[in-house]
């Protein structure tokens, strides 16, 4: 049942070529290549997303990496099963770097117990799921940066999840990075984007 979920790639199957989401997928998947010519242009930055498109590193981990610290935690509405009532979920977000000093990794990790009633049971995992990279700032603008950097993430986060149209609740953590969410200037781009409808109006709010 896990492996249906959007974050895994199951956006739906098609016969004779497994999960949708692979079908575009190129022979090399490397970071480098995914990042310069699959990810989605935005205005500072670019992206890419589990949920569209799930090159071999991402997806799910047996392990956090080391490296890798914790944002903050969100409840949230579950929208990736149809199920006949609302169940909320608790998932916790972590950020860190990936090979290069303007390169980020968002992983989540959900806990799926107030689904397992009506699911089974679903192993646990850590799941990057959004690498960002930031365009054209020096590495000492990109430490000034990173209050907005993970603002973005964070939004980009509930835009891939669907979860734009309702309320989120999202709590900093007490770690070092999520002493520098700006939690005013995040309400005010999560209000933002309660009306947007694609990724070219999305880069209009999340513009660095």
């Amino acid at each position: 049942m896990k492996g249906t979920m959007s974050r895994y790639g199951g956006h739906g199957f098609i016969i004779g070529k497994g999960k949708a989401s692979s079908v575009n997928l190129p022979e090399e998947q490397s970071l480098e290549k995914m990042l310069d010519n699959h990810a989605f242009e935005m205005k500072g930055f670019s992206y890419l997303s589990s949920y569209e498109m799930m090159p071999e590193f991402m997806g799910a981990y047996n392990k956090l990496p080391s490296h890798f610290m914790k944002l903050a935690d969100m409840e949230h509405t579950c929208l990736e099963v149809f199920l006949q009532y609302d169940v909320e979920l608790q998932t916790s977000i972590y950020i860190g770097g990936i090979k290069y000093a303007n390169v980020f990794g968002c992983f989540i990790k959900t806990d799926f117990e107030p689904l397992e009633l009506s699911l089974g049971k679903f192993s646990p995992s850590y799941d990057l799921v959004l690498v960002m990279r930031v365009d054209d700032k020096t590495e000492e603008e990109i430490i000034q940066l990173k209050s907005k950097i993970f603002e973005r993430l964070i939004c980009l986060l509930v835009y891939e999840m669907g979860l734009t149209n309702l309320n989120n609740d999202i709590t900093a953590s007490r770690t070092a990075v999520g002493k520098k969410l700006n939690m005013n200037s995040l309400d005010e781009l999560l209000g933002a984007m309660k009306d947007v409808e694609n990724r070219e109006q999305l880069a209009d709010v999340l513009e660095f």
